[in-house]
């Protein structure tokens, strides 16, 4: 008996192994699952830029009319941009820029977080709290003499926010879709703001700011907020070992945003994504499996939003 037991679990093994292998091309990355599926690691190396053609980044109020695939539609930049503009010292011989070799934000700080999502029985999904990150952040203002601090000296604190959205329980896709302005794009689980991906200079955000190891930082208004998926995040927010990503917070228009995997687990970049960085089809809502719109996080620009689909 105990001679069978082994015998069958060490065919599981093999078609586990066998299920994991990936033939065809070494140089991806892969995770392996219990179930035997294989996540795709991203290349974090070779990243395209934000603001270069096709990953445009387009401002309405400059003559912009429409959004594009790849891009983020801004309605306008702020007049008193600041920030880091130089990304050299990460920038590839091919143009692309390289996530690992980026600085970031060191630090431990951790916060008394307050965040809390309810259905109002009306019909409205209820989110209220403060603002802070249910997980430690980078210090900020970024410490004089570190490294990050050469390239940014973000002189900004993070402090406590009034946060109240209210959003449908089942929003729908507007006719036309609409620009996304400055500042708070949607909301994450994890308690803080998701901002898009250009920075107050017009530049990509991820590619040039210095954020910490859960892709944020603050700005002028105080409030911590996240440009970039990095695997800290989204680990913290809901560990991800196969098929779709779960839901990791809410854009203005009431939409989810999911993690970077699709149908089956595939890693998903911009180029597999509609011009608002989202598409349709059944995902895990409340509870059940719904055919409806969502965002995707990716780890290529503009990623998370670039326009919203819905109304915010």
């Amino acid at each position: 008996m105990n001679m069978k037991i082994n015998g069958i679990f060490l065919a599981a093994i093999i078609l586990l192994l066998i299920g994991c292998k990936k033939e065809d091309d070494p140089e991806i990355t892969t995770t392996c699952t219990s179930s035997g599926t294989a996540l795709e690691t991203p290349d974090l190396e070779n990243l395209p830029f934000g603001g270069q053609a096709p990953t445009n980044i387009l401002i309405q109020n400059e003559g912009d009319s429409q959004p594009e695939l790849m891009s983020l539609w801004l309605c306008g930049l702020p007049a008193n941009g600041a920030g880091n503009n130089d990304a050299t010292d990460w920038t590839n011989l091919d143009g692309t820029w390289n996530y690992e070799l980026k600085p970031q934000v060191d630090g431990n700080v951790n916060w008394p977080s307050e965040f809390q999502i309810s259905l109002d029985g009306n019909g409205n999904r209820i989110v209220t709290g403060n603002g802070l990150p249910d997980h430690p952040t980078g210090i900020f203002p970024i410490t004089p003499g570190s490294i990050a601090y050469q390239y940014d000296g973000n002189p900004n604190v993070i402090s406590h926010q009034n946060v109240y959205y209210s959003f449908p329980v089942t929003p729908i896709e507007a006719t036309q879709p609409s620009c996304v302005p400055f500042g708070p794009s949607g909301i994450s689980l994890s308690g803080s703001a998701i901002y898009h991906g250009s920075s107050t200079l017009g530049n990509d955000a991820a590619a040039h700011e210095m954020l910490d190891r859960f892709g944020g930082h603050t700005d002028g208004t105080e409030r911590y907020h996240y440009h970039y998926p990095s695997n800290d995040l989204m680990n913290h927010i809901q560990l991800h070992e196969q098929g779709h990503s779960p839901i990791t917070g809410y854009m203005l228009d009431g939409f989810g945003i999911y993690g970077p995997y699709g149908e089956n687990g595939e890693l998903l970049s911009s180029a597999d994504l509609d011009e608002c960085h989202g598409h349709k089809h059944p995902v895990l809502w409340d509870g059940q499996m719904i055919d409806i719109y969502h965002y995707h996080w990716t780890f290529d620009f503009p990623y998370n939003i670039g326009c919203f689909k819905g109304t915010p």
